[in-house]
């Protein structure tokens, strides 16, 4: 079920016809209501940089967010070197949400220092693209920074 939502979604991101827009956000709504985890891995490749439309994005990242902040940022670093890969203004804006997000942030902070050196080392990249990006986001990249 979930599959087949998926990849309804991406046929409308690449058709672009007549109130594909709607369908996607409709389709979306399905996923949202399995209630299942596993749709955050399944959604985060189509984020995507080149999007018409960063409003669908933003439903994407709202319905990802719908689950418990552990349960969220695991997944996100889980699948972090290929989101970033693919999509790093995504990826950093993901990030710059979980920054925001003290219960967020306290659950990526526990995780992350768990982590492989492999994981840590895209974890690193995108906390530095990030800290890069706005003055604001130095001090808590740095901290995340000094645990993983």
């Amino acid at each position: 079920m979930l599959t087949d939502l998926i990849v309804k979604m991406q046929s409308e991101l690449n058709y672009h016809g007549d109130g594909y827009v709607q369908r996607f956000e409709d389709i979306l709504g399905q996923v949202a209501a399995l209630n299942d985890p596993a749709c955050i891995a399944e959604l985060l490749p189509l984020l995507d940089d080149d999007a018409d439309h960063d409003e669908m994005m933003f439903s994407i990242i709202h319905t990802i967010e719908r689950f418990d902040d552990a349960t969220y940022v695991r997944s996100i670093v889980d699948h972090l070197g290929a989101f970033f890969a693919a999509s790093p203004r995504w990826a950093v804006i993901v990030h710059m949400r979980i920054v925001n997000s003290p219960p967020a942030f306290a659950a990526y902070a526990d995780y992350i220092k768990t982590l492989p050196k492999e994981k840590r080392d895209v974890v690193r990249k995108v906390l530095e693209a990030l800290r890069k990006k706005n003055a604001k986001f130095v001090s808590p990249c740095e901290s995340l920074l000094a645990v993983v």
